[in-house]
C-alpha cells in the first residue's frame, strides 16, 4: 500500500515552515519552552518516518490518481491530546478519502508514550465531530500499556461501537538496526566476548555507566547523590548541565542543600567523551550545537558492567514509556537498574525480556509512589557500591545467560509481526 506526502505531512516537527505556522494561529500552545529554557515551535503534525518502516512506497499527493486505497501518516505533537483534539487541521481531501474508507490514517506517536486517556477522549469526540470512521485510523504508541489502557476506556465508554486501532511498539528496540548501521552499536553482541574484553581490560572498567543529555528533577537528584557521596569512582558519566528543579518537600534534604548543589555545578559538564564535549550550546546539531538524541559510543557499555537508566515520564500513571536509555544498554550487554513508571519492569517481562531479581531487589517497581521507586533504586546502587569491582564483576558473569537473552530478543524483533502485519494485514 502507497504512502500520500504533502506540505502539511512533510513539515519538520522542529522547523515549520511560516505557510503551516499560520493553521496553528489560534493554538498557542504549540509555543513551549524545552527543559534547558529554549523557546521551540511545534506543529501539531509533522513529518513521520512510517511509510519506511513500513516498506510503504511514496507518492507526491499531486501524482496520486486515487485509483487505491493508501497510507497518510503523520507525527503527533508531545501533547498527543491537543493533537486529537485538532484532528480537523489534517487536509480535507485527506478527512473526505478517510470516510470513504480508502485512506488508513496513521497518528504516528512511536517516539514517545506518554499518558493516553485524555488522547483516546479527544479521538473520539473528533471523529464522531468529524464523521471519521474510527476503524480508519491507527494510534501507534512507544506506550507499551496503550493497548491495555484502550480496552480499559472501551469498557467505560460502551457507547463507542466502532474502534480505532491502537499499537503498542516499541520504536527504540527496532531502531537498534539502523543504530547499528550507522556504526553507534555493534553489529552483534556476544556477552562471552563482552566478558572477555572486562577481564583483559579490568582496570580500567568501572562498575556503573550513567549517561544523561536532557535533564529531569530525578536525573539531577542522582547527579546530587553521586556528589554527596563521592561515588565517582564507581561511574562512567555524561552529565551536561544542572537545570535548576524543584524536589518533594521533605524529601532528600541532605541532598539538596545549597552546598551539595553549588558543589555539583562546579564539576560540570561531565563529557565521556570527544562527542560530549562537542555537544553543548543551544538546540541543534553538529559541534557547538546540543543534540538531546545524540547516541553514546558503544565503547562506554564495554567499559562498565551496569548501566543506571532514568526512564521517560517515571512518575506519570497508566503510562510506560521506554526508550534507547533502556534498550540500548541491554542491546549491548547491559543490565539495567532503572528507575521507571509503576510496574514497569513486569512490562519488560511480558514483552519477554529477564530481569534481575536474582542478584538485586526489584521490588521497588511495585511501589505505586514514583519517589518511593526513586528511593528503591538508590538502595539499589547504595549496595551494589559497597562491594567491590571484583565481586561485582564475578556477579555480571553469573547474569551471562540473561544479558544475551536480553540482546537476542532486541537482535531479532520481529517489525513485521508486531506492526506492519497489524496495518496492512
Amino acid at each position: 500500500m502507497v504512502s500520500i506526502v504533502d506540505n502539511f505531512n512533510q513539515v519538520s516537527l522542529h522547523n515549520p515552515n511560516i505557510e503551516i505556522l499560520k493553521l496553528y494561529k489560534d493554538i498557542p500552545e504549540i509555543n513551549e519552552v524545552d527543559p534547558r529554557g529554549y523557546k521551540i515551535t511545534r506543529p501539531l503534525f509533522s513529518h513521520s518516518d512510517m511509510p519506511k518502516f513500513l516498506n510503504s512506497h511514496t507518492i507526491k499527493i499531486e501524482d496520486f490518481d486515487w485509483d487505491k486505497p493508501f497510507l497518510y501518516s503523520v507525527v503527533l505533537h508531545h501533547n498527543n491530546a491537543l493533537a486529537a483534539k485538532h484532528l480537523n487541521l489534517i487536509p480535507l481531501v485527506i478527512q473526505h478519502q478517510i470516510k470513504l474508507k480508502r485512506c488508513k490514517l496513521i497518528l504516528d506517536n512511536t517516539m514517545e508514550g506518554d499518558q493516553v486517556s485524555s488522547f483516546f477522549k479527544n479521538i473520539y469526540q473528533s471523529t464522531n465531530k468529524l464523521n471519521l470512521p474510527a476503524s480508519q485510523i491507527y494510534y501507534v504508541t512507544n506506550s507499551l500499556v496503550a493497548e491495555t489502557e484502550h480496552k480499559i476506556f472501551l469498557e467505560s465508554n460502551s457507547h463507542i461501537k466502532e474502534h480505532i486501532n491502537v499499537i503498542s511498539f516499541m520504536y527504540n528496540v527496532m531502531d537498534v538496526q539502523r543504530l547499528k548501521k550507522l556504526g553507534h552499536l555493534p553489529m552483534v553482541v556476544d556477552v562471552e566476548e563482552e566478558i572477555e574484553y572486562k577481564e583483559n581490560n579490568f582496570n580500567n572498567i568501572k562498575p556503573f555507566l550513567k549517561v544523561n543529555r536532557t535533564g529531569r528533577p530525578e536525573r539531577n537528584l542522582f547527579m546530587l547523590y553521586l556528589n554527596k557521596y563521592n561515588l565517582y569512582d564507581k561511574f562512567l558519566l555524561s552529565f551536561p548541565e544542572y537545570p535548576d528543579y524543584t524536589f518533594p518537600p521533605e524529601k532528600y534534604k541532605e541532598l539538596i542543600t545549597k552546598e551539595n548543589i553549588d558543589s555539583l555545578k562546579t564539576k560540570c559538564p561531565f563529557d565521556i567523551d570527544q562527542t560530549d564535549k562537542d555537544n553543548h550550546g543551544p538546540p541543534g546539531s553538529g559541534a557547538g550545537k546540543f543534540n538531546a538524541d545524540l547516541p553514546f559510543q558503544p565503547v562506554h557499555y564495554k567499559n562498565s558492567l551496569f548501566s543506571i537508566v532514568m526512564c521517560a515520564f517515571p512518575f506519570v500513571n497508566k503510562c510506560c514509556h521506554l526508550h534507547s536509555s533502556t534498550f540500548n544498554p541491554i542491546y549491548c550487554g547491559h543490565p539495567v537498574i532503572q528507575f521507571g513508571p509503576y510496574n514497569h519492569l513486569q512490562i519488560l517481562k511480558d514483552h519477554g525480556f529477564m530481569t534481575f531479581d536474582k542478584w538485586w531487589d526489584e521490588s521497588y517497581d511495585t511501589f505505586k509512589q514514583g519517589w518511593k521507586r526513586f528511593d528503591g533504586v538508590l538502595k539499589v546502587v547504595e549496595d551494589l557500591s559497597k562491594l567491590s569491582n571484583k565481586q561485582l564483576f564475578e556477579m555480571y558473569k553469573e547474569m551471562k545467560n540473561v544479558i544475551q537473552h536480553n540482546s537476542d530478543l532486541i537482535q531479532n524483533y520481529n517489525i513485521k509481526e508486531v506492526l506492519i502485519n497489524r496495518i496492512l494485514k
